[in-house]
């Protein structure tokens, strides 16, 4: 596939009215939780889309991941609380 540069947004497709063609918007996330829409030419929708969608199987790759190393880490929690020594803290006299 190679280097394709990646945009943090979804590409939204809207039709205003009935049989009329779409406008592109760019839909960013922010820190609030929204997000703010931007309007994309029809001259750069296909380089839009194919940076979106190189965020999008980024993303999914990276949760993916991160759902792996979570049960490796667990997996090996419990490995090494099976050969820790325990110890007599003595509470009693």
């Amino acid at each position: 596939m190679g280097f394709v540069p990646m945009l943090q947004a979804s590409l939204l497709e809207r039709h205003f009215r009935k049989n009329a063609p779409a406008a592109y918007y760019l839909s960013i996330p922010n820190a609030a939780g929204t997000s703010r829409h931007r309007y994309v030419r029809k001259a750069d929708v296909e380089m839009i889309r194919r940076q979106t969608d190189a965020w999008k199987e980024f993303s999914q790759a990276l949760a993916e991941w991160v759902r792996g190393n979570k049960e490796v880490e667990r997996l090996l929690r419990r490995i090494g609380e099976g050969r820790c020594v325990k110890i007599d803290l003595g509470g009693g006299r």
